[in-house]
């Protein structure tokens, strides 16, 4: 399996490519430098599902552009929103890409369009809040998606805040899921407001990972040192000491490293590399890391 977490600025992007060649976009949101777009990026592809975790413009700002040169086969938001909720969540006015989603869930409904793809062993499961009995506004109506494959999984969170998640803890196969996670895609691009200790008391993550852009909101540090507290941080490849022993990392940020792809092997082992280290490192060195990796069953970032 391959996941890539496209540098996006403070939106959100990704792919999830499964082992039997399905691939799950996670949000299509755009970079404004150097212009990067999943419609361009992908142009003349096909997508299985287009999840769409939160109906904010940041998660959603390519998809006119995304539907036009993509063949998008199915399409998955939270199944309680729909358009006429939305409309009453945005009374300033919709942009493009809200605007684009809008004229998507009312001419063929909320929740799933189109069918639910094959995955093969890979599970990928769903939670979301519900709209008017739980929450009335975007953020905490963001899909909580988890890919599992094997002894491998990664969570991605949306843009949940804190009341979102102490919702989402209620319901224990969520609580399930969460004990065997070893990738957290952190809520709102880090930020304070997503923070939720109670997830941690339940698992335990190698890393973290934040879509986000340069610091604009001073909490945005003070979150990084927030989630490093509480991953367990994995070696980096090429740091060894004179004693073998490699340095870690904990939390992985966009803003930092740029696109972050990580490549899972059968075993639950993985690689994961950084697009700003990418390129100073040989592929010999990055295979051959993930063949000693999977005879050892650890994970490393490149």
């Amino acid at each position: 399996m391959h996941i890539t977490i496209h540098d996006v600025d403070h939106g959100f992007c990704a792919l999830v490519e499964c082992p039997n060649g399905a691939r799950y976009m996670i949000d299509c949101g755009r970079a404004k430098r150097p212009g990067w777009s999943p419609s361009v990026h992908y142009a003349g592809t096909a997508i299985d599902l287009l999840v769409i975790q939160n109906l904010d413009e940041d998660h959603v700002e390519d998809l006119s552009e995304l539907l036009r040169t993509v063949t998008v086969r199915s399409v998955f938001s939270n199944p309680t929103v729909t358009a006429s909720a939305l409309a009453s969540m945005k009374p300033d006015g919709m942009r493009t890409g809200v605007s684009t989603a809008h004229n998507v869930l009312r001419d063929f409904g909320p929740g799933l369009i189109g069918r639910w793809p094959d995955t093969g062993e890979v599970q990928v499961v769903h939670f979301y809040c519900r709209f008017g009995t739980h929450f009335t506004e975007t953020n905490d109506l963001s899909l909580a998606t988890f890919f599992r494959w094997g002894n491998f999984t990664i969570l991605f969170g949306g843009d949940l805040e804190t009341a979102g998640w102490q919702m989402m803890l209620r319901n224990q196969e969520f609580q399930r899921l969460l004990v065997g996670t070893q990738v957290f895609v952190t809520s709102h691009h880090g930020r304070e407001n997503g923070k939720c200790a109670e997830l941690f008391q339940i698992m335990r993550p190698d890393i973290a990972v934040i879509s986000d852009d340069a610091i604009q909101y001073g909490t945005q540090e003070k979150s990084t040192q927030w989630y490093r507290d509480r991953v367990k941080g994995i070696p980096v490849l090429g740091t060894e000491n004179a004693y073998g022993i490699r340095d870690k990392r904990h939390v992985l940020t966009t803003r930092r490293d740029g696109t972050i792809s990580i490549a899972v092997g059968a075993w639950g082992n993985y690689l994961v590399t950084p697009e700003k280290v990418q390129n100073e490192l040989t592929l010999g060195e990055i295979l051959g890391s993930f063949g000693r990796n999977a005879l050892s069953k650890d994970s490393q970032v490149a």
